[in-house]
């Protein structure tokens, strides 16, 4: 099976809202929104710097390789100073359109960044069948793959995602 990787989409969309709550800087609620025949709030939550918040990027993995799993939504949350700072949530919708979501990663990207984190499904690349793995890419200067670490490792069992006591942390 060849691998797959997250695809922009045009099924989801974040919609954000700006309230005065009286205090020196505004609250801004972004809500993930289901789009078609129905549209549902799926997730609410609220940005964290609003005068540094830049964008919001929203694509899915289709068929992970997760029993009971139907798709992935990844929503990142951009933020821009002098470096950026991208906070990323994933969202697993199950085959009854229930979501499952897995903790936030945070990546900053300044000058000389070349790593980055990332949430690796079974039918990616790296990925290991019936686990969800939190892996940091290191980059060379061509922006090509120079190698994998594995962070953490989530397993998929029963509908739940299960974290082990211990993890092994290996490269590949």
């Amino acid at each position: 099976m060849k691998a797959q990787s997250f695809q922009k989409t045009g099924k989801y969309t974040a919609v954000t809202e700006i309230k005065e709550n009286g205090a020196e800087q505004p609250t801004c609620i972004v809500n993930l929104i289901r789009l078609g025949g129905i549209s549902e709030n799926l997730s609410t939550f609220t940005i964290n710097d609003i005068e540094l918040f830049e964008d919001i990027f929203i694509t899915t993995l289709e068929d992970p390789g997760l029993e009971g799993i139907s798709e992935v939504i990844k929503m990142e949350v951009e933020y821009l100073a002098c470096c950026a700072q991208v906070e990323s949530y994933y969202f697993m919708v199950t085959d009854d359109n229930k979501l499952v979501s897995l903790p936030q990663l945070t990546n900053v990207y300044c000058e000389n960044s070349n790593t980055d984190s990332q949430y690796t499904f079974p039918n990616q690349e790296y990925g290991i069948e019936g686990n969800i793995l939190e892996t940091e890419t290191l980059y060379k200067e061509t922006s090509k793959i120079k190698y994998v670490n594995l962070k953490q490792s989530f397993t998929w069992n029963d509908n739940k995602v299960n974290t082990p006591k211990n993890t092994a942390i290996t490269s590949y």
